[in-house]
């Protein structure tokens, strides 16, 4: 955990780091020495000269204000670590993700990533500020009690240092007892937050389905879950608790003892004993407050491990080359060269290689689960071949900068997802830097003009969290128009027809035809409109290319793509004569 701490904390901070460190130690020697000061103190009130006991006060009066000048300065530091620490981890992770593989977001990686950047900020703090310093000073005070003591009463601090690591065991093993229960409790109620949010989002399914309540979603499992967990944490709490005050009671019958052994012997005056039994409870104090604080720390242990997970996840392999040969975004010519890929140990593409000519439209067909999205999702980079290689204008892509490689390629997803922003904000995330002829140019193309007009703010409206305002067609036509506004050389549009109605397939269609923007376009697509303008046609089945050409050459062929082919004319002439039936009925 502390390992971890330090790599968090900005290098520029780190003596800050050692400035808290050492502080902490002088104040935890400063609260040892106010309780031994305790002995001399005593010895001399209630010894044969009174007066002389004022010295002592005075020391002890010094060394209470000298700890208590170190203990502001320590919280001063702790809260100005602890934000810098919040602000830093903070943009570290928010721009580590955006390098990190996408296998890497698991569902559990997810989930453990939205939750550390939403409540990391305020944890850091708490813990650096008001958790960490306590804590170190009621671990390190007994020991600093006990190597005091040896000046007072060597027997008395013997038994100290017999009772000092008696209790830590006994606290390190409680803590043991309920670490995995409590691990276990922490990823119940994290997957139940998780389950939570999607009953949230998915009422409407829920409502359809007859499951509106919880008990009858996976969130009631969720919760079951949670009751089961926290139920045996509890339990394993209660071992942990009495060994630890059998312990603590163990080590107080030793301590106790001892001093009325020595008392009792002559070796110790009653003042001195009296002074030994409150310093004993000095002693024993900061084992109460370490298991108080042990729950709290193994919740900041468990934060600072989500932390490292996420701050160090894996990154995307740095090229060497830092630009595209060509220099400004243009359509290229673009290759596959026996690449295969595949996701958790499945293959999905089998020593695929295809060219895609500069300026050309391809179009890729095939069933579902063929692999044809990710070939895309290859070309945008989101992945890297794990066999064979992609290039680009004669230069692989393991070769060119990300940021490159992200400028070339603008993509139009299946299911596009819209921020909480307006129309125009969110068309604009496509290209940040395009002007308003820029925007209006892609918000015509894509038809987007159509639904402003009628909106009262127009492209300044608001969208709604993931573009709730707006239908589904009108949120693929602002999805359109984002990638449209973008002065990118590749165009992917992934099934961005697929669940419109004919009016959105149309205006969708003609869009991206009549995009004047220089581009090599890939499409995938199961309507015949979609893909009819197509200079070349993938026809991918079980992650191979197992027909290319154009459409005219592979009808002829009359194979896979032939049948596709009419299987589609068919659809497409039952829609035809079903429309025309309505028409005339009506």
């Amino acid at each position: 955990m502390i390992r971890t701490l330090i790599r968090l904390i900005p290098a520029e901070n780190r003596g800050q780091l050692a400035s808290y460190v050492a502080l902490t130690l002088i104040s935890v020697i400063l609260r040892a020495a106010c309780a031994i000061l305790l002995v001399p103190l005593l010895a001399a009130l209630f010894g044969p000269r009174a007066s002389e006991a004022w010295p002592w006060v005075g020391a002890l009066t010094a060394v209470t204000a000298g700890g208590w000048v170190v203990d502001m300065v320590v919280a001063r530091i702790g809260f100005s670590l602890g934000f810098t620490l919040a602000d830093t981890t903070q943009h570290s992770m928010a721009n580590r993700l955006t390098d990190v593989p996408l296998r890497w977001f698991s569902a559990d990686n997810t989930a453990m990533a939205r939750q550390v950047i939403a409540a990391s900020a305020p944890e850091l703090v708490g813990f650096v500020a008001n958790l960490l310093s306590p804590f170190v000073g009621a671990l390190l005070l007994p020991a600093a009690i006990t190597a005091g003591l040896f000046f007072v009463s060597w027997q008395v601090g013997v038994a100290a240092a017999i009772a000092l690591p008696f209790l830590l065991g006994a606290l390190v093993a409680s803590q043991r007892l309920v670490r995995a229960a409590d691990a276990a409790d922490a990823s119940a109620h994290s997957a139940l937050t998780e389950r939570l949010v999607e009953f949230a989002r998915t009422q409407e399914a829920l409502r359809a389905s007859r499951r509106v309540t919880a008990a009858r979603s996976q969130t009631g499992e969720a919760l079951t879950a949670v009751r089961g967990t926290t139920a045996r944490l509890l339990l394993f709490q209660i071992p942990g608790q009495l060994l630890f005050s059998v312990a603590s009671q163990v080590a107080l019958i030793l301590l106790a003892a001892t001093i009325t052994t020595l008392a009792l012997r002559g070796q110790l005056g009653a003042p001195e004993a009296v002074a030994l039994a409150i310093v004993m409870v000095r002693f024993l104090e900061p084992f109460t407050v370490l298991a108080d604080l042990s729950g709290a720390m193994e919740s900041a242990r468990g934060l600072l491990d989500r932390l490292n997970t996420v701050t160090t996840a894996p990154l995307t392999a740095q090229p060497a080359r830092n630009a595209l040969p060509s220099g400004e975004p243009s359509a290229p010519r673009i290759e596959f060269r026996s690449v295969s890929f595949g996701y958790q140990g499945t293959e999905v593409l089998k020593d695929l290689s295809f060219t895609l000519e500069p300026g050309t439209t391809t179009a890729i067909v095939g069933p579902s689960g063929s692999g044809k999205s990710t070939i895309l999702s290859l070309i945008a980079g989101l992945h890297t071949p794990e066999r064979g290689e992609i290039v680009v204008d004669g230069t692989k892509t393991a070769d060119i900068d990300p940021d490159a490689l992200r400028a070339l390629v603008s993509v139009v997803f299946q299911h596009p997802y819209l921020f909480d922003g307006t129309i125009a904000d969110n068309i604009r995330v496509g290209h940040p830097e395009a002007g308003d002829d820029a925007l209006h140019r892609a918000m015509s193309l894509a038809r987007v003009n159509d639904i402003v007009e009628r909106l009262p703010d127009g492209a300044q409206s608001a969208v709604g969290e993931a573009g709730t305002a707006l239908s589904g067609g009108e949120r693929q036509r602002v999805s359109i128009a984002r990638a449209l506004v973008k002065p990118a050389g590749v165009l992917l549009i992934d099934e961005a027809t697929s669940a419109l109605d004919t009016e959105n397939e149309a205006a969708i269609t003609q869009a991206i035809n009549d995009d004047p923007q220089p581009r090599t376009r890939v499409i995938i697509a199961h309507r015949l409109d979609a893909i009819r303008h197509a200079d070349q046609v993938l026809f991918v089945d079980a992650g191979t290319v197992v027909e290319q050409g154009s459409i005219d050459e592979l009808t002829a062929l009359g194979g896979r793509f032939a049948e596709f082919w009419r299987q589609q004319e068919s659809s497409a002439g039952w829609r035809i004569a079903a429309d025309r039936a309505g028409q005339h009925v009506g």
